[in-house]
């Protein structure tokens, strides 16, 4: 005993079949000092239905659901509600490895001036099976490394790519995120929320990437990556921006291979032509 809780906190939208994959996941944690938290924003009742049992047989399960839609507000009642010394969202489309939390949290317990624990995510299909990797998933290193977060923060931006992962990936010292999840300097992120939150992490200490899966991303039609496809774009130029104001592209010559990347992303997409014509400005301003 004695170990420290950890929150796994999940919102929750009309999903109920992969849902209770997800918690399934949770309950058989190697890892044993775990509350659940449910904040349900779903439009129907079928979430709140497949949870009566388990609320029943679990007591570490809390459920809550919404008056009303609540949207990104879902995300930050999650937190508000967790109790546990450390936070993990798990998106209720994917899946834990059942070592996961025992494997993360030993590096907190172990290391100094650790923010961030992340790994290798495996991507799944909409059944559940082994997929290829994307662009964004592909395994960073072959063995386990503790990384300095202004460094990797920087290579994330500099080839405008979440390698760190989505919200199931990431497990945190609650204490550490000292804004609302998804905001960054001020700004509330909507599309890349998950990356606001880990460049406020990485800004404060060190990350952790273990090269083992222990996480399963689900890759399917009707979630949020599809649907809003390359809109979250949209968001990246702002969080570059943003970031130097934290430590980050520190020299002028990160900033212009961030920009550039950006820029070479969504150049030949006519919806993001103000914002190269806003990149171009500020090139000529770093030469």
């Amino acid at each position: 005993m004695g170990k420290s809780l950890v929150s796994v906190v999940i919102p929750a939208y009309n999903r109920p079949d992969t849902l209770k994959i997800a918690i399934e996941s949770v309950l058989q944690q190697t890892y044993q000092n775990i509350e659940i938290i449910i904040c349900d924003d779903s439009s129907d009742n079928r979430v709140q239905e497949m949870l009566v049992p388990y609320i029943k047989s679990y007591p570490q399960i809390k459920y809550h659901k919404n008056e009303r839609n609540l949207f990104l507000e879902n995300w930050h009642k999650c937190f508000d509600l967790a109790s546990g010394e450390y936070i993990n969202y798990l998106m209720d489309d994917d899946v834990f490895h059942k070592d996961k939390i025992a494997k993360m949290i030993y590096f907190f317990n172990e290391f100094e001036n650790i923010t961030l624990v992340t790994s290798y995510r495996q991507t799944i299909n909409e059944s559940g099976h082994f997929i290829s990797p994307m662009r964004a998933t592909m395994k960073l290193y072959q063995e386990t490394r503790i990384l300095e977060g202004k460094r990797f923060g920087n290579f994330v931006l500099t080839n405008c790519l979440n390698v760190i992962g989505e919200p199931t990936t990431v497990l945190f010292r609650k204490k550490d995120l000292t804004e609302k999840f998804g905001v960054y300097q001020g700004k509330q992120y909507s599309l890349i929320n998950d990356l606001a939150a880990w460049l406020s992490l990485l800004s404060k200490g060190k990350a952790v990437y273990i090269p083992e899966a222990l996480s399963y991303f689900r890759i399917h039609p009707k979630q949020n990556n599809n649907v809003l496809g390359f809109k979250a774009f949209g968001e990246w130029l702002d969080i570059m921006i943003a970031s130097r104001e934290d430590g980050f592209l520190d020299t002028n010559e990160l900033f212009k291979t961030a920009l550039n990347s950006y820029r070479n992303r969504v150049k030949n997409y006519p919806q993001f032509i103000k914002d190269v014509e806003r990149i171009d400005e500020i090139l000529k301003t770093l030469d």
